[in-house]
């Protein structure tokens, strides 16, 4: 009984964030915590990047995701010429399809 508790528990309870904020913060990112609504951390995160390629503030957009809400930020980009980079762990995801580099997050963290 105990057991099914604490599986119910761990599956009801709601997480914050997607608990990558600490890791973030301890690799001195500056982490922006958003707990409305879930789509809201995409949104701000599109805006965002869209923001900085109309501004061309970078030549290289490389974004730690396998979201394909981000797909169309990624052709805007492409079709101004800078690179795009991806790193996650689908091994068919869409932003990996039209990145110009993708990276294993898995492959990285072993340090290959």
């Amino acid at each position: 009984m105990e057991k099914n508790k604490m599986a119910a528990s761990a599956i009801l309870t709601p997480k914050v964030g997607y608990g990558f904020a600490d890791e973030l913060k301890r690799a001195r990112f500056w982490v922006r915590m958003v707990l409305v609504k879930p789509q809201d951390a995409d949104v701000l995160g599109r805006n965002y990047m869209v923001a900085m390629v109309d501004k061309r503030r970078f030549g290289c957009l490389v974004v730690v995701s396998d979201d394909s809400d981000f797909v169309e930020v990624f052709q805007e980009a492409t079709l101004r010429w800078l690179k795009t980079v991806v790193v996650g762990d689908m091994s068919d995801g869409a932003l990996k399809r039209i990145a110009n580099a993708f990276f294993s997050w898995s492959d990285l963290l072993m340090g290959k």
